[in-house]
């Protein structure tokens, strides 16, 4: 079965994870982290609230949180473009949404920031 041929079912809750296909420097990707409100079965698409986005770093396995996005606009995007979000990215990222470690406010341009996550997706697909 090939990647495109798979059948991808996420549940209402779940938190998935949009890998972005532009790598920096490093070969750091950047990893958008939204919470699946619904899934829309006739058009194979999934209806999600963004909650950050991420770099990590192949390297040191590291997952560093860079932009607050629960401000930000839903989105209806396919299903195939969204995988399961593993624990161990999960995990960090919730702890600094919900207890920063520093005093960190929610971006302000986080609608700016997420458009141009999406805008580099479907430039480079």
């Amino acid at each position: 079965m090939t990647e495109k041929n798979r059948v991808v079912e996420f549940k209402t809750d779940r938190i998935v994870c949009l890998d972005s296909p532009i790598s920096g420097g490093r070969g750091e990707k950047l990893h958008l982290f939204a919470e699946v409100i619904d899934t829309i079965t006739i058009s194979d698409r999934c209806w999600v609230r963004p909650l950050a986005i991420a770099r990590s770093n192949p390297e040191s396995f590291n997952v560093e949180f860079l932009h607050d996005l629960r401000d930000a606009a839903q989105l209806i995007l396919p299903k195939a473009f969204f995988r399961d979000a593993l624990d161990t990215e999960v995990l960090p990222l919730i702890s600094e949404l919900f207890h920063p470690a520093k005093d960190s406010i929610r971006s302000a341009n986080s609608q700016k920031i997420l458009y141009r996550f999406i805008a580099d997706l479907y430039r480079s697909s």
